[in-house]
C-alpha cells in the first residue's frame, strides 16, 4: 500500500488503528532490517531501543561506528552482548569500500567523509568476526573508473575470502558510483558467479539511477540479498549527494512507483530480508523511539 495516498483518504486516527500493536510486530516475514541510516545519529543503546520499537530482528552497523564503540572502551564482546541482550542480530557489516582495485582516496575528497570509508579489508572482517555478523555489503562508493575484469577479480577474490569467514557479500549499485545501476551490478555478481556474491537492491539508488523494471524481473530472487526501503521527490533536493544523504522519506511518502518495485520484488522471491534505509535530516532530528516506531510502521505497511 502507498502510505501516503492512503493517509490522504483515512484519517489520522483510523489510520493509526490499522497498525498492528507492536507484539504482533515482532514476528513477521520478510525479517526486519533497521538500517543503519536511520539511527546514525544516535549512540549504541538508543540504537537499539528503536530496533525494539519498530520490531526489528536485525541491524547494520556502519564500520566507523563500530570503531567508534571500541574507541569508547567497548570490547568486541561486550558489544555483541548488547545486541544479543536486546534480542537484535548485528547482521550486517555496511559498507565496505576499499574493495576496488588498487584502492586510494582521490585528492580533493572531502576530509570530513574520509574517516566513514577509511577501513581495511582486515579491518571489516574483523568487525564482521566481532559481531557474529553474517554478511558484508559492499560499494563502489568514490565514482572511479575500473577496468570491468579487474573489478570481477578484486570481486571474485574478496568473495572468496569473506566465504572462509562465513561472509557473504551484497554489492549494491548506487548512482553516484561508477557501478550505478542496477545492470551493471548484475553484471559483476553474475561474472563472479559465487553464490556468496548477490546484490543489495535499494529502492532509491534504484529509481535515481534506472528504474529497469524488466530486468528486475529476470534476476532470480535468491541473488537479492537485502532489500532497503526508501522514497523521495520527483526533484532533487539540492544535488545528487545532497538529496541521498540528507532527503529520503519513508516508502509511500515520496513519488517513486514503489508500489510496482516490491510488486516485482515479491514476485521473483527477493522480499526476504527488508527494511527501511531513511539518510535523512529529518529522521535524525527525532528520538529513538519515535524513529522505531516510524520504521517499524511504514516496513509493515509494505509487508
Amino acid at each position: 500500500m502507498n502510505r501516503r495516498r492512503f493517509l490522504q483518504t483515512t484519517s489520522a486516527a483510523a489510520a493509526l488503528a490499522l497498525i498492528p500493536p507492536e507484539p504482533l510486530m515482532a514476528k513477521t516475514t520478510p525479517r526486519r532490517v533497521l538500517w543503519a541510516a536511520n539511527v546514525r545519529t544516535k549512540p549504541l543503546n538508543d540504537r537499539l531501543i528503536a530496533a525494539n520499537e519498530g520490531g526489528f530482528d536485525a541491524m547494520s552497523v556502519f564500520p566507523i561506528d563500530y570503531k567508534t564503540w571500541r574507541a569508547e572502551g567497548m570490547s568486541a564482546a561486550q558489544i555483541r552482548s548488547r545486541f544479543a541482550d536486546a534480542g537484535v542480530d548485528a547482521a550486517i557489516v555496511d559498507p565496505f569500500v576499499q574493495w576496488v582495485p588498487d584502492f586510494a582516496i582521490p585528492a580533493g575528497y572531502p576530509s570530513e567523509n574520509i574517516a566513514f570509508i577509511d577501513h581495511s579489508e582486515a579491518d571489516v572482517f574483523a568487525m564482521a568476526d566481532g559481531l557474529g555478523a553474517s554478511q558484508m555489503n559492499i560499494v563502489e562508493g568514490l565514482g572511479q573508473q575500473y577496468e570491468r575484469t579487474a573489478l570481477i577479480d578484486a570481486l571474485g577474490g574478496l568473495t572468496d575470502r569473506a566465504a572462509v569467514r562465513g561472509l557473504r557479500l551484497g554489492l549494491e549499485p548506487m548512482p553516484i558510483s561508477s557501478i550505478a545501476t542496477l545492470a551493471q551490478g548484475w553484471d559483476l555478481v553474475q561474472a563472479v558467479g559465487r553464490d556468496s556474491l548477490g546484490l543489495t537492491f535499494d529502492t532509491w539508488h534504484f529509481w535515481r539511477a534506472d528504474p529497469d523494471h524488466d530486468l528486475l524481473r529476470t534476476i532470480p530472487g535468491s541473488r537479492i540479498f537485502d532489500v532497503q526501503l526508501a522514497d523521495a521527490t520527483t526533484e532533487l533536493k539540492g544535488d545528487l549527494l545532497t538529496d541521498l544523504l540528507r532527503h529520503r522519506l519513508l516508502a509511500g511518502d515520496g513519488d517513486f512507483d514503489l508500489e510496482t518495485t516490491v510488486s516485482i520484488l515479491k514476485e521473483i522471491g527477493a522480499y526476504r530480508q527488508v527494511g527501511p534505509e531513511l539518510f535523512s535530516d529529518a529522521m535524525d532530528a527525532l528520538d529513538a523511539s519515535e524513529v522505531g516506531r516510524r520504521t517499524g510502521r511504514s516496513l509493515t505497511d509494505w509487508s
